[in-house]
């Protein structure tokens, strides 16, 4: 958020922009549903490819009301159904509470504040045409309008479906097409298995277009009930598609940018009622695997990891990288169980990596959470590991 400081700041650049000369050109004239709009002499003009307007003359003739922000300089325009927020100086603009990237920020010039036409025209559910030849931007009503909060209702139903663990639901979200549909055993599972929740704490449309979208989200899942597992805010960036004969958008595809594992003080200060023997077991296979991992024996290492577990091919790979550019030494500082069961166990690990040989490496300390599993045969294994802290360690 700008302070004020700031946003002063911002309108005394934009008052500096030079107005400018349009002398040998021919003026752009700006057509709305057949209509000249009459500008008083405040002409557009064409701001490194996008056309800016006085943002009022605009905005009645759309049927928006207005309101104007003295202190922060925000511009808000409203009509039944629909609220558009843009502030000098700012490319963010928001359509319904969904933040929209513009081409270009609005900028105060002669008192006056120039925002860019198309966007206002598509957030008010219009064509917008500009014909180079006349420069003339024509303003037509549309059938067929993308508006931004039709994926903020898309979104709704996500959540709404998650948090009801509605897996019929949550599977009709995502596009036949999409590589992700392979994944509904496992969505399925997970339902069957936890009773988790999740929450939109940030969802912004980077892109819109009448088949295609791109949103970026921020999301935190809480652990409510069911195997151990942490909670964690997550950040996505979602491909959406829709055919040009449905109102319906759906998941294409999915990027996971970062995941920040949660470890609450209730947790992390938890002294489960551990059986000796599975305590001294449980601390032997860190041991073996620290101490595997040291002497850079891979196989050694894989077999301290329990067969089945998804992290298994992930660390085959990752450890082979390791053991083939670095010599490093690994040296676990702490570790404390934080919960127990008969077969699960997860362990809070302090844990120090300095490099001895090899290319660049930041020597550092990490914490983390490790699960482990019990299998038939009664050995502890380990299972998943979540990162929790990296630090980086002076000389």
């Amino acid at each position: 958020m700008k302070t004020i400081s700031s946003l002063i700041a911002a309108t005394l650049l934009s008052t500096a922009i030079a107005w400018p000369v349009h002398a040998a050109e021919k003026p752009i004239s700006i057509q709305i549903n057949q209509q000249q709009l009459a500008l008083k002499g405040q002409a557009p003009f064409n701001d490194n490819g996008t056309i800016v307007v006085p943002f009022r003359p605009v905005f009645e003739k759309l049927g928006l009301s207005i309101d104007w922000n003295q202190t922060t300089g925000t511009i808000t325009g409203t009509k039944e159904g629909l609220t558009i927020t843009l502030r000098p100086g700012s490319k963010q603009a928001s359509v319904n509470g969904v933040i929209t990237q513009l081409s270009v920020a609005p900028k105060l010039i002669n008192n006056s504040t120039y925002i860019p036409l198309r966007f206002v025209g598509e957030a008010t559910g219009n064509e917008v045409s500009w014909n180079a030849h006349s420069k003339t931007v024509t303003i037509t009503g549309k059938t067929n309008q993308v508006n931004p909060q039709e994926i903020n209702a898309f979104f709704e139903k996500y959540v709404t479906y998650t948090n009801n663990e509605n897996y019929e639901g949550f599977m009709s979200l995502i596009d036949s097409k999409s590589p992700l549909v392979v994944i509904g055993p496992q969505i399925k599972s997970q339902m069957e298995q936890y009773d988790l929740t999740i929450s939109l704490d940030q969802l912004e449309v980077i892109s819109l277009q009448p088949t295609e979208a791109t949103v970026h989200t921020v999301e935190t899942t809480t652990h409510l009930s069911g195997p151990f597992t942490l909670d964690n805010t997550t950040e996505y960036i979602y491909s959406l598609t829709r055919t040009a004969s449905t109102e319906d958008w759906k998941i294409n595809n999915l990027q996971i940018k970062g995941v920040q594992y949660i470890l609450p003080d209730k947790l992390l200060n938890a002294k489960p009622a551990v059986t000796k023997s599975d305590e001294t077991d449980i601390l032997a296979v860190l041991k073996s695997n620290l101490d595997y991992t040291n002497t850079e024996n891979i196989q050694g290492v894989l077999s301290t990891i329990d067969p089945e577990s998804p992290a298994l091919e992930q660390t085959k790979q990752l450890f082979s990288q390791i053991f083939t550019v670095y010599d490093l030494k690994f040296t676990l500082e702490s570790a404390k169980i934080i919960h127990y069961t008969q077969d699960t166990a997860a362990i809070y690990m302090v844990q120090t990596s300095i490099k001895l040989k090899g290319p660049e490496f930041q020597d550092n300390r990490s914490t983390s959470v490790t699960t482990l599993k019990k299998s038939k045969a009664g050995r502890w294994m380990l299972d998943q590991t979540y990162p929790i802290s990296v630090d980086k360690l002076t000389p």
